[in-house]
């Protein structure tokens, strides 16, 4: 499949809206920025920007399902890990070093905390983040799982099916009130959404459409009813029907995407954008909250905000071409060596069971 010019600026623009969202406005309002206060002239916008996060979970949905259709469970599972794990861990000794030294009390971490961060599975150890923006990847690790689940039980044929009936068990479970369950809620329907965009890419049938609308339907619920407890929380009025129109202009966004005009667009940068957008959204957050509140004042913020982003992209432009170009091959090698053959031994192991099983029911016969 072609490279999708435009979905790589729509990375790029939803990393641009969440850094704006951190730095000019949720920084100030959970303490962590504390030198300066909002830009006053700007976050009736900036304070939306955290809406970057579902785009980023939409295209994720659209890029995830692509990926999986021709990989085998062990294939899907290595390129997964190969794109998210090295520059997280860049990203966690990146932060903690800073946080020794600037972390302050909200923002300092601790050895075996870091060590922990490591394997991405500290939400399930109740440690916290070493950045807090890392609770996206607890989801998107999550949405990974689910799709690796599938294939690994053979029923990768069957992908097109199951993604265009999520969104109907998902909107049964709201209406019923049991959405609180694993895969049946929440973040879940941008991540669907996404997905089935891919299989519009593939199938205009009238069931992917309608498997898409609901998924519509339900990420503006989802979208309003997240406006309105960060409203509560935060003392902020966040309107329903910005955010609404917000989410309307992502689902525009994949309708002009999937057309043939858009697929064939050549747009300047876009493979550097798209490719920084990771290590940009990883390093961005605590570390642009520490530098900021070190030494911004009211009089010279404009300047620091500049020099903050400045600095979060060529750190970023660094991990692109160090670490995930440079060292691919050792990454690679890595899971290749590791969880590859891992996987691929738990898949034999399995056809053998089968086969035993198969051989007692004839012989019991």
């Amino acid at each position: 499949m072609r490279r999708l010019e435009l979905l790589d600026y729509g990375r790029f623009f939803a990393a641009i809206i969440v850094i704006l969202f951190h730095y000019t406005f949720n920084g100030m309002a959970n303490g962590k920025i504390d030198s300066i206060n909002h830009v006053d002239s700007i976050i009736d916008f900036t304070k939306y920007g955290y809406l970057g996060v579902e785009l980023f979970f939409m295209i994720s949905g659209f890029v995830i399902f692509h990926s999986a259709r021709n990989r085998t469970p062990a294939q899907f599972a290595v390129s997964r890990a190969t794109r998210l794990y090295p520059s997280y861990w860049f990203a966690v000794i990146f932060t903690s070093l800073f946080a020794f030294f600037w972390g302050g009390d909200l923002m300092s971490v601790y050895p075996s905390q870091i060590v922990v961060n490591f394997t991405l599975l500290q939400n399930y150890l109740d440690i916290d983040h070493v950045d807090g923006v890392y609770w996206t990847l607890v989801y998107e690790i999550k949405f990974y799982f689910l799709v690796f689940f599938i294939l690994m039980i053979g029923l990768q044929k069957k992908l097109n099916l199951l993604f265009m009936l999520w969104p109907v068990a998902m909107l049964a479970a709201y209406i019923t009130g049991y959405d609180y369950l694993p895969y049946l809620g929440g973040y879940f329907s941008y991540f669907s959404a996404g997905a089935l965009f891919a299989m519009l890419q593939l199938n205009k049938s009238l069931k992917n459409i309608l498997s898409t609308m609901i998924s519509f339907v339900l990420c503006l619920l989802y979208s309003i009813d997240i406006a309105a407890s960060k409203s509560e929380l935060m003392g902020v009025n966040f309107s329903e029907y910005i955010v609404g129109l917000i989410i309307i202009s992502f689902f525009a966004f994949f309708i002009f995407q999937n057309t043939k005009k858009a697929q064939l667009l050549t747009l300047p940068f876009s493979k550097t954008l798209g490719a920084l957008t990771y290590p940009v959204y990883l390093i961005h957050a605590h570390f642009g909250y520490m530098f900021i509140s070190r030494y911004a004042t009211e009089e010279n913020k404009i300047f620091i905000y500049i020099l903050t982003i400045s600095i979060v992209l060529s750190v970023a432009y660094f991990m692109h071409k160090v670490i995930e170009v440079r060292f691919s091959n050792v990454w690679k090698a890595l899971f290749m060596n590791t969880l590859y053959k891992v996987i691929v031994k738990v898949q034999s192991i399995h056809v053998e069971v089968i086969i035993a099983y198969n051989k007692l029911l004839k012989q019991g016969q």
